[in-house]
């Protein structure tokens, strides 16, 4: 009987100084863990932005071919433009997103008055940019954060 409860007592001990052990590293790891998923998010948020600003500048480039006369090379730039929007436009934040739609509505039209070099696809061409630049220089609200005022320039 003595030597059970010896026994007892010894894995009881075992017990209790693996979980001493087991708890705070298992803590720790969820802590861990919840941090990476947060960088995750983070950085899956800057490659988006990267993405859209990237888009920005083909946008611009394309409307500098065209004004300089070249529309293949806009027209070109432009079907890239489309490809990539039709890319990211699903992870693009709804607030975002209507405008980004409306563009990618006009690829036909863009593409074609590009491709016959009319006279028109310059100014829409800015339209286009200046469209894109409004609905992603600004920052996208926050769902249930209050909005931040602007910073002067």
């Amino acid at each position: 009987m003595e030597r059970n409860r010896v026994i007892l007592i010894a894995l009881s001990a075992a017990l209790v100084g693996f979980l001493l052990g087991f708890l705070p590293q298992w803590s720790r790891a969820n802590g861990l863990s919840d941090r990476v998923r947060d960088t995750d998010r983070q950085m899956l948020d800057t490659l988006l932005s990267l993405r859209l600003a990237r888009v920005e500048g083909q946008i611009g480039y394309a409307l500098s071919e065209s004004l300089s006369g070249n529309q293949e090379r806009a027209r070109q730039a432009m079907t890239g433009v489309f490809e990539e929007l039709q890319a990211v436009a699903p992870r693009v934040p709804a607030a975002r997103r209507a405008e980004i739609d409306g563009i990618l509505a006009e690829r036909d039209e863009i593409i074609t008055l590009l491709a016959r070099a009319n006279n028109q696809s310059t100014p829409r061409l800015n339209a286009i940019y200046a469209r894109y630049h409004a609905a992603i220089a600004t920052p996208a609200p926050v769902a249930g954060a209050a909005a931040a005022p602007a910073a002067p320039r």
